[in-house]
């Protein structure tokens, strides 16, 4: 049997999102289904996800992603919440913590 251990784990854009870049629910649902299957084990379990622009975007009325740094921003802005939505609806509250990761380096 494995020890209790708190376990990060860092999900990147690429893993939420259809070959278009928008949300793919699906994806989301099976990331948080593997998590609840940690924490159910009894591990603690902290997700860093990146994707609050690609929840955005389309929001904005974009119709790809956007380019310009300010754009970006915006979607970001926007998306944060969206994409913690989204995870939350998929989840049913699991993880116990998500932290969205919006940096884009330059």
């Amino acid at each position: 049997m494995m020890e209790k251990q708190t376990i990060v784990v860092k999900v990147g854009t690429s893993s939420l999102t259809l070959s278009d870049g928008t949300m793919d629910a699906e994806k989301i649902r099976n990331i948080t289904t593997q998590l609840a299957a940690l924490q159910t084990a009894g591990h603690h379990v902290i997700l860093v996800s990146s994707g609050a622009i690609a929840a955005g975007f389309s929001r904005l009325g974009f119709k790809k992603r956007p380019t310009k740094i300010a754009d970006k921003q915006a979607a970001a802005a926007v998306g944060q919440g969206l994409l913690m939505e989204e995870y939350t609806r998929k989840s049913d509250g699991v993880p116990d913590s998500v932290c969205a990761d919006s940096f884009e380096p330059q």
